[in-house]
């Protein structure tokens, strides 16, 4: 037998095998689409409840010990450092989102 005569029957074997994956798969899919009907009929969805908070206000005025306006860091240049005081702040993501 030459080298070509193996490659291509080793080719063949692993498609078949491939094949048969595949069909074991495609089954199996089957089987988990049947389920998933059957538990629907079987079991009617309640419907869901959704609850949303509503965004509060944030106030305008910035920190009591705030050197800037709320807001700064929004507007500040990008290779421009974050000030010490201001990466101490509580409120430092929320000067960053800020828009007036």
């Amino acid at each position: 037998m030459s080298n070509d005569d193996e490659f291509q029957k080793e080719v063949k074997k692993r498609v078949l095998e491939l094949e048969k994956i595949a069909k074991e798969i495609f089954n199996q899919i089957e089987l988990l689409k049947l389920l998933l009907t059957d538990s629907q009929v079987s079991a009617p969805k309640e419907p869901e409840i959704i609850s949303m908070e509503t965004p509060r206000k944030t106030e305008e005025t910035p920190p009591p010990d705030c050197l800037h306006y709320f807001g700064y860091l929004r507007f500040l240049p990008k290779n421009d450092s974050i000030p010490d005081e201001c990466l101490s702040c509580k409120r430092v993501i929320e000067c960053f989102k800020h828009k007036r």
